[in-house]
């Protein structure tokens, strides 16, 4: 399933001035054009562990472009069960990351930022589930019937 740029943006809660923002300093988000989807599964998580780095400690955006395409390629290739049960470890000054199962000790030589992927991951499923059920479809009062003229014996046609 692809989301659009407001669906990202609905579901990661970012505003659309942040938003555009990040697509000028971050090429993964620069592939979305107009309003058409164009966003993966995975690319949400990426944006929502972009949101937890800038708006949650203080990093900014401009920090995070070596990590970018990196980023948007790990969150796309693990699938969200592996992500649940992981942990992403950032080196910022080496422009690495590494995704780790939650409960590893990681053990690293050089300053890095750990971010349990649980939270995010549910916050993120909770965010896609209340929008989804918004749009569901009414159920209809009146059976369908089917559309076109009289059938064919009424007409004094044959069957």
């Amino acid at each position: 399933m692809l989301y659009t740029p407001g669906q990202l943006r609905r579901a990661v809660s970012i505003t659309p001035e942040t938003y555009r923002h990040w697509k000028k300093t971050l090429e993964p988000l620069r592939r979305a054009s107009g309003h058409s989807p164009c966003f993966s599964a995975g690319d949400l998580v990426a944006v929502a562990l972009i949101r937890s780095l800038t708006l949650d400690l203080g990093i900014r955006i401009g920090a995070l472009t070596p990590i970018g395409e990196p980023l948007f390629e790990l969150c796309n290739r693990a699938t969200w069960p592996i992500l649940e049960r992981s942990k992403l470890i950032v080196d910022l000054p080496g422009a690495r990351l590494e995704l780790s199962p939650e409960l590893t000790e990681t053990l690293s030589d050089r300053p890095s930022i750990t971010i349990p992927l649980r939270s995010i991951m549910a916050e993120l499923r909770e965010q896609l589930l209340a929008e989804s059920d918004s749009r569901e479809q009414t159920s209809l009062r009146f059976p369908p019937l089917p559309v076109g003229g009289a059938p064919a014996i009424a007409r004094g046609g044959r069957q």
